[in-house]
């Protein structure tokens, strides 16, 4: 294990969401989704007018948000932050239209199975349509000049199919060498290749198998040139015994910690003192794992770690979120006034 010290945290807003594009990705059940909504929200936070984006059709954030359902129309569902669901098969249709203005073959289209073929026809052409109107988003302007949005966190693919997600405009630029086609797919490696217009944020928890897919995806993203944000931790428990009390705790046994109680004028039930001592001492190495887990995507993956509290009895509803978001503002020197309190190294705050 390399000892050497990894980059420091991200100072303020400005250096975590410094690209325009967030791409959000985790192995599967680490929370991606969840982290993608607060990182939305701590962009509005910030003052970015912020869009959400869904290619997975999952509608997770219009039941999280209790909105009507997301589809392929950018739509402002609370102040300053936009939602959209990339369907590939919109997407298919707005490209042909966009660049041979063949609108009118849409129906033809669903009539003849084309729209099949069209998306299997080219390993990846499918992905490449996903990012490709993620592009479109990114490089459109205001009337004014500015960009269309500030920000663009994308819930994107887990780690397992990230890299041939990005790696689409390759692929396709491979089988289709003249053309809008090829003009676009290299547009679009321009973008993910650019550290100011793209970045990638892994989702983990701090748990064997998912830190193990975290660093080896750190690995993956870097060899593709993506930028890589800070990793995420999610879920994390905060310490309630250091290593002094752990000890002392073991050290009563379950007959200590009867006497104790009962010195202090409580009476226990039959077998709660031995489910207490089991608490606290599965709480104090769960603890522990998380700490040496931790400093293994440190140092292996060479990556800062952000952590996300564990929130008890959660719904993650859009004040959990808020939550969240806050405690993501409180690592990096901003204010959160949610959170304060709840972060498991709350001495690690800038």
């Amino acid at each position: 294990m390399s000892t050497s010290t990894p980059p420091p945290l991200p100072e303020g807003y400005d250096e975590l969401l410094s690209s325009n594009v967030a791409l959000v990705t985790g192995k599967g059940g680490v929370g991606k989704t969840t982290v993608a909504a607060s990182l939305a929200l701590a962009g509005v936070t910030s003052g970015r007018r912020t869009l959400l984006v869904d290619v997975e059709g999952r509608q997770a954030f219009s039941r999280t948000f209790e909105t009507a359902p997301w589809d392929y129309e950018e739509r402002e569902f609370r102040p300053g932050l936009w939602g959209v669901a990339l369907d590939p098969a919109e997407a298919v249709y707005e490209y042909l239209e966009l660049f041979y203005g063949l609108k009118r073959v849409q129906w033809m289209m669903e009539r003849s199975n084309a729209l099949d073929f069209v998306t299997t026809a080219a390993p990846g052409l499918r992905d490449l349509l996903l990012i490709g109107k993620i592009y479109e988003i990114e490089q459109r302007r205001r009337p004014d000049g500015r960009r269309a949005y500030d920000l663009i966190v994308v819930d994107a693919p887990p780690t397992g199919r990230i890299i041939p997600f990005l790696q689409a405009p390759e692929g396709v630029t491979e089988i289709v060498r003249v053309g809008p086609i090829k003009r676009q797919a290299g547009q679009i490696a321009d973008m993910l290749d650019n550290p100011r217009r793209t970045q990638a944020v892994i989702v983990t928890l701090l748990e064997e198998m998912p830190v193990q897919e975290t660093v080896e995806g750190v690995v993956a993203l870097r060899e593709a040139g993506v930028r890589l944000g800070p990793v995420v931790a999610n879920q994390v428990v905060k310490p309630h015994l250091d290593d002094e009390a752990a000890a002392a705790l073991r050290s009563l046994g379950p007959e200590g910690l009867e006497a104790r109680a009962e010195e202090a004028g409580l009476s226990l039930p039959d077998g709660m003192a031995e489910v207490g001592l089991t608490l606290g001492t599965d709480h104090h190495d769960r603890v522990g794992l998380q700490t040496e887990l931790r400093e293994r995507i440190r140092q292996d993956g060479r990556m800062p770690v952000l952590d996300l509290p564990l929130l008890t009895g959660a719904t993650f509803d859009v004040a959990d979120l808020e939550v969240l978001a806050d405690a993501l503002a409180l690592q990096i020197g901003e204010d959160g006034p949610r959170a304060r309190g709840m972060l498991p190294h709350p001495e690690e705050a800038v």
